[in-house]
């Protein structure tokens, strides 16, 4: 009886290690995506910086052509003399 008790023991340790070693894999993954995600985050707030200046270009480029679109219906208006 004892010897069973013995081998019960040597398992429930060994079982106890194996589980504290499969949560400190856990952890160590679980940190290592954390630094991931943090890399790619910055990386897309980079990207949405970026799309934000070209969308600012865009707007201002529309804005100037018709601006210039008017301005030419305006001349041809005004050489018809409908205004």
């Amino acid at each position: 009886m004892e010897k069973r008790l013995t081998i019960l023991e040597v398992l429930a340790d060994q079982n106890q290690k194996s589980l504290d070693r499969l949560d400190r894999s856990i952890s160590d993954l679980r940190s290592d995506m954390n630094c991931r995600f943090t890399e790619v985050d910055r990386k897309f707030t980079e990207v949405d910086r970026k799309f934000t200046d070209v969308d600012r270009k865009f707007t201002w480029l529309i804005g100037m052509q018709s601006t210039t679109f008017i301005a030419i219906i305006g001349i041809f208006a005004k050489l018809l003399n409908i205004f």
